[in-house]
């Protein structure tokens, strides 16, 4: 599919994916980059791609195979936090279905044209990278967690299944907590992604600053 970009390039916000619910606080986030990037020139829609949902639940599909079980064991070699979550992901993914797990590749076929038409028109996608609030350092094992974060993160999930690419990074501060989002371009378009990235950096600032020293 040959890219044939318009000027100026369209953006999809998603403030919610899929609709499932999203903190205040992380839309507020997703709208203020959204304004940040109208001002320096890109046309903003609040407009969602197709079957973010299926994309995510294709994405789990096909990582709980029966041959990914089959290696549970060797979770034992693993830190003893991450053998944790792993068992606690497997545990909300379900029990393995080979039937649905083909599917799921014929599902990311679709979704992969479908995702294709949609950014002909709105090349980038900006929309959260966790849609919860960040919890408290450690709790991330706490019973119940691992199927909370999967919900959570079922953009950067659908974006992965997809094989896009994506920059996430901060853009301010509420409440104490930090705002951050994810620039999604279309295949093989790091270039897009990394210059809307540059120019919410520019016109915010460096929120998160690295000293070199």
């Amino acid at each position: 599919m040959t890219w044939q970009l318009a000027s100026p390039i369209r953006v999809a916000l998603v403030a919610d994916p899929a609709g499932q619910g999203t903190a205040r606080q992380v839309q507020d986030g997703v709208r203020k980059a959204g304004r940040v990037l109208a001002d320096a020139g890109y046309a903003v829609d609040e407009v969602e791609p197709p079957s973010i949902a299926a994309a995510a639940q294709a994405a789990l599909a096909m990582l709980n195979t029966p041959e990914c079980r089959a290696r549970l064991p060797l979770l034992s070699l693993l830190p003893a936090d991450t053998a944790r979550f792993l068992t606690a992901f497997y545990e909300a993914a379900g029990d393995p279905d080979p039937a649905a797990t083909i599917q799921a590749f014929m599902t990311r076929q679709s979704l992969l044209r479908a995702w294709a038409e949609f950014q002909q028109e709105h090349p980038l996608v900006l929309a959260p990278v966790y849609t919860g609030l960040p919890f408290e350092a450690g709790t991330d094992l706490d019973d119940g967690r691992a199927t909370e974060t999967i919900r959570g993160m079922r953009m950067a999930i659908a974006v992965n299944a997809l094989g896009l690419p994506a920059v996430a990074l901060p853009v301010g501060i509420r409440d104490g907590l930090p705002q951050c989002v994810q620039v999604i371009g279309p295949r093989y378009r790091e270039d897009l992604c990394l210059d809307a990235a540059a120019a919410v950096e520019d016109r915010l600032g460096i929120i998160t600053p690295i000293d070199p020293r």
